[in-house]
């Protein structure tokens, strides 16, 4: 007798009943635990391909500018790294722009561990961006670091402020014309008196502490806001 038909004969002659209570049995079980690497690399993939597409236009622009016109590598760059901050607040606050705070809270992971893991994500693509960046102007890598990360930080700010206070797209449009603000104002700088200037670099360097100090402060409301969510 072949194995097949052994084994039709052995479940013909001794049929198995069908097991009771099976699907609340497994929806009993704790989930299988996930690793940080695995939960980041998961969210990684849940990113918007917009998000990533913004990001590689603004290195692509920067890039260009700084092999052409390195002169002018600053200051440009400058006025195209709020748009790379914007994607990243933007696809934070994605829940609250589709409406979907509420059904998140109640997910496996988290809206506060979600948020948390796109927008790093994002920003350390940026960071890593924006250090690829530096060398390219001429004042320097800490110089154009901190000419770089400065305006980042700005709309990053600006833009968390808008999605945490207005609802919809209209907190998206906000975070938009906080992106849009900022780098004309890398234009307004370049124009005038030339703030790029090594003697001015000093109130660079204050600037920079206040926008990363009011940036963190403005993500810890956030989070929060999350957090009352949870709690209502």
């Amino acid at each position: 007798m072949k194995k097949s038909e052994l084994k039709r004969a052995l479940r013909d002659a001794f049929p198995a009943r069908s097991p009771a209570g099976k699907r609340a049995f497994l929806r009993s079980l704790p989930p299988a635990p996930v690793s940080h690497l695995r939960f980041l690399l998961g969210q990684a993939g849940h990113i918007r391909k917009s998000a990533w597409a913004a990001s590689a236009a603004v290195f692509a622009l920067a890039l260009a500018v700084g092999r052409l016109a390195p002169r002018d590598a600053v200051w440009a760059t400058a006025a195209l790294t709020p748009f790379a901050a914007m994607a990243a607040v933007a696809e934070g606050g994605r829940s609250a722009l589709y409406g979907m705070e509420e059904l998140e809270l109640s997910a496996r992971f988290g809206l506060k561990s979600v948020a948390l893991a796109r927008m790093g994500v994002l920003g350390l693509a940026h960071a890593l961006l924006l250090a690829a960046l530096a060398p390219l102007g001429p004042a320097g890598l800490v110089r154009t670091g901190v000419y770089l990360l400065t305006p980042y930080l700005l709309t990053a700010l600006l833009g968390m402020a808008a999605l945490r206070r207005l609802r919809g797209r209209e907190g998206l449009y906000a975070a938009a014309a906080a992106a849009v603000l900022t780098a004309g104002l890398s234009l307004v700088l370049h124009s005038g008196p030339d703030a790029y200037a090594p003697a001015n670099f000093r109130w660079w360097l204050p600037a920079l502490a206040a926008a990363a100090v009011l940036t963190g402060r403005e993500y810890r409301n956030t989070i929060k806001r999350t957090e009352e969510l949870s709690w209502n």
